[in-house]
């Protein structure tokens, strides 16, 4: 397969890095479209004003100067590839994209955006970084991929998380809801500024109140979540009732 890799930790991050390895030892062309900084937390943020610099640092590989989803965004109407892709692979992220962090994350921004151009694309996070576990999640997405492609319907993206306990196993997840009850703290006072800072979190964990486990439940057991997440938000029934009220 052509598989193209992204990720938001940048390009220089060991989890891309071992994934292509893993990868390309599978017998994958592997190309690499990554951000040239740590991008993470910048959600879909993609820049629509001023200069997006892509660099190739090595064929087949450029390193862009914006976010995960301008990877995804300027690889594809630039044609930077001459080739078409099977799947666009993002991660492997360090640190868990579950329940509520699928809106924060851009990790999955950059799937979410291939599959917003109709690709086939995952997103691929390990609990911790750590590298014993980077090539377990590694070969784990490469072992399955055969089988993973076609339950990614048009207009989704699947979204998988591995746990340091990882026991090798994986079960279909459902979005979970965390609450996180940021803790900002004012740092200091500069005139009419006032200087904040986020000091910590004290995470809330909810059931998603779908007959599948929700996705930090299952990796709390040692398996591996693996989730399909729409591109685009749908309308809820009770939404659609209200709208027609």
């Amino acid at each position: 397969m052509n598989i193209l890799l992204s990720n938001d930790d940048g390009y220089k991050a060991e989890g891309i890095k071992i994934l292509e390895d893993v990868l390309t030892a599978a017998g994958h062309v592997v190309y690499v479209s990554a951000p040239d900084r740590e991008q993470s937390g910048k959600s879909h943020g993609f820049t629509i004003s001023g200069e997006v610099i892509a660099t190739e640092y090595a064929p087949r590989h450029f390193h862009i100067s914006g976010t995960p989803a301008d990877c995804i965004m300027y690889s594809h109407h630039c044609a930077l590839f001459p080739v078409s892709f099977s799947v666009v692979i993002s991660g492997i992220n360090h640190g868990y994209n579950q329940s509520t962090d699928i809106v924060y994350s851009g990790t999955c921004a950059a799937a979410r955006q291939a599959a917003l151009y109709e690709m086939k694309a995952i997103a691929v996070s390990a609990s911790v970084r750590d590298r014993k576990l980077f090539e377990k999640t590694a070969s784990f997405v490469a072992d399955n991929l055969d089988s993973f492609l076609p339950m990614i319907a048009k207009g989704s993206f699947m979204n998988i998380n591995v746990p340091l306990a990882f026991n090798g196993g994986w079960e279909a997840a459902s979005i979970g809801e965390i609450i996180y009850n940021d803790k900002i703290a004012v740092k200091r006072r500069n005139g009419d500024q006032m200087i904040l800072e986020m000091e910590g979190a004290a995470p809330e964990y909810r059931p998603s109140g779908s007959l599948l486990r929700a996705d930090y439940e299952v990796c709390l057991s040692g398996k591996a979540s693996v989730s399909i997440v729409e591109a685009l938000p749908a309308l809820s029934e009770e939404g659609m009732r209200n709208l027609l009220r």
